[in-house]
């Protein structure tokens, strides 16, 4: 698997449903618990769990942005015909997100990876004072919005 993601602006057209600060990992339990409840469930989505997938690749993205970027980062929601999207932003434009290669299991640093797996389509791109590292993934047609 390639060692780093390639450079890529978020799709367009997505709409803010609610964002989350972060400053220290301990408020990601918080995070999981209102993304959560947020989230549509039940058999309406179109891969797998998709709830509990988007809860934690935006878990994975957030700590990644705690850990290895500059505080404080934001978590936001967005939606846009059947789809959600995650943008996890931190003040550090000047590290690119890596995945993880040759860490013995247990080590960590496989976030990104998951992310990858478990969503439609992963980016990140930077602006002069963040960056964006944004995961994609589909609904099926006929679920409920996530606002709703």
């Amino acid at each position: 698997m390639d060692t780093s993601f390639t450079a890529a602006r978020a799709p367009e057209g997505f709409r803010e449903v609610r964002s989350w600060p972060l400053f220290t990992v301990d408020e990601l339990t918080a995070l999981r618990v209102e993304l959560g409840s947020t989230l549509p469930g039940g058999p309406r989505v179109s891969i797998e769990d998709v709830p509990e997938s988007v809860v934690l690749v935006a878990s994975e993205l957030a700590t990644n942005a705690l850990s290895h970027g500059r505080g404080p980062a934001t978590v936001r929601l967005c939606e846009c015909d059947g789809e959600i999207l995650l943008d996890v932003v931190d003040r550090a434009p000047d590290r690119a997100p890596e995945i993880a290669s040759g860490r013995p299991t247990g080590q960590g640093g496989f976030g990104l990876r998951l992310a990858a797996r478990l969503a439609d389509e992963v980016g990140w791109y930077r602006t002069p004072h963040a960056k964006h590292v944004w995961a994609r993934f589909t609904v099926r047609v006929g679920a409920r919005s996530v606002s709703a």
